[in-house]
């Protein structure tokens, strides 16, 4: 067996092979020799960062839901009808409001872009469809700025606001010793300024040199405010974060309780669990995000209902006994992993898992399952539209019959 990246199903295609493993072999597709009507972009034409760009959006969105059930099942041994109608949430382009870039080189060598796939060869991105006007006409001028400091760079995030019109960055240096590091630390903080209103500057272990201006921007989403820093997760997709919001709110259920927003960032199903009426323990592992929620919570009427633990989600099960009446769970893309049984012991009536995976979420599923939850509901959300990434939100009650 084998997977092409770039190719599309049906298509004859001039490929290279890249990897070779014991059950299948991965490649690239060097041409297209016969096109399938699917297909929107040549390959030259795509971001390096965008790894469906070739493929038509409904056709796309189609192979995602295909995929995501197909995954249930093999990994899982969770058939289809679980899943109900499986409705996919559609997302408008230029989504983006957080940004990795990648760079390598120097001074007039410099290139601003992304990982070509499955290597660390950075490529220009060209046009992307997913960022936002704003942020693809600044490029060229914060590579140009970059280029002239003469510093080593591995890395621009980025974070703007829902209009696009203010943004912060964090710049990590390459590898350089510690007095080089502080004079290229000054030389990026002053090069980016002009184009963001908060700059951080850190060094490849993470560990601050320099920063100036803002510290958070504002991201307002179904009428809260949420406080968020360039270092702290947030939902990325600008069109679908309120429908986000507002799904996990009705997926909470009736009556409120006790609810545990595990993996719980700056606040954001914190707020919808304080939409529904629930009292809310988040527990965050990052330093950066929880004092985001702190700071967020300060702005919030109903913040009395809103406890915030900076813990490990490992760490705060723990320490404390305690058991709610519904937990939501938002991990990484790994997953809950041994994190699963416990959390699922925790919630009395009703677990919403958020997934950007779903190979791990099948994972957990299945071992969710084994202490009582069946699935009620799942949706899907193209919140990464040219990609091959979907998100999820699947509501499982504590012995429910399938959805």
């Amino acid at each position: 067996m084998g997977f092409v990246a770039g190719a599309l199903p049906g298509e004859e295609v001039e490929a290279e092979v890249q990897e070779v493993r014991r059950n299948f072999w991965r490649g690239r597709t060097v041409a297209v020799l016969a096109p399938s009507r699917e297909r929107v972009l040549a390959p030259s034409q795509e971001c390096p960062g965008c790894d469906w760009g070739h493929f038509d959006l409904a056709a796309a969105r189609a192979a995602k839901r295909a995929l995501f059930l197909e995954t249930m099942q093999r990994i899982g041994k969770l058939p289809p009808e679980f899943f109900g109608d499986l409705p996919i949430a559609l997302s408008p382009l230029s989504h983006r409001i957080r940004n990795r870039f990648h760079l390598e080189g120097r001074g007039g060598e410099l290139v601003l872009g992304q990982f070509a796939a499955r290597t660390h060869r950075v490529e220009p991105i060209g046009e992307c469809r997913a960022l936002t006007p704003q942020t693809a006409a600044l490029l060229p001028s914060v590579r140009d700025a970059l280029a002239a400091t003469g510093a080593t760079l591995s890395e621009v995030a980025t974070l703007e606001d829902f209009p696009g019109d203010r943004r912060l960055a964090r710049a990590t240096l390459g590898d350089t010793g510690k007095r080089q590091a502080r004079v290229e630390a000054d030389a990026v903080l002053h090069a980016l300024g002009p184009f963001f209103e908060g700059v951080r500057v850190v060094d490849g272990e993470g560990a601050l040199l320099r920063e100036a201006g803002e510290k958070r921007l504002p991201l307002e989403v179904g009428g809260r405010t949420f406080l968020v820093s360039v270092d702290t997760f947030f939902q990325g997709n600008r069109h679908l974060a309120r429908q986000l919001l507002t799904d996990v709110a009705n997926a909470s259920g009736t009556p409120a309780g006790d609810a545990l927003d595990a993996f719980g960032g700056v606040g954001f199903f914190a707020a919808a669990l304080l939409d529904a009426g629930h009292s809310t323990t988040s527990v965050e592992g990052s330093a950066s995000a929880a004092r985001d929620a702190a700071k967020t919570r300060l702005t919030w009427p109903d913040a009395d209902r809103w406890r915030i633990v900076p813990s490990s989600v490992g760490g705060f099960l723990s320490s404390s006994p305690k058991r709610f009446d519904l937990v939501v769970a938002d991990p990484p893309r790994t997953g809950l992993a041994r994190l699963a049984v416990p959390l699922g012991e925790r919630a009395r009536r009703r677990f919403v898992y958020v997934s950007c995976d779903p190979a791990t979420l099948a994972r957990d599923l299945a071992e969710l399952s084994g202490v009582g939850f069946r699935v009620a509901d799942a949706r899907l959300y193209d919140l990464f539209p040219l990609t091959h990434r979907v998100e999820s939100v699947v509501t499982l009650l504590r012995g429910a019959g399938a959805a």
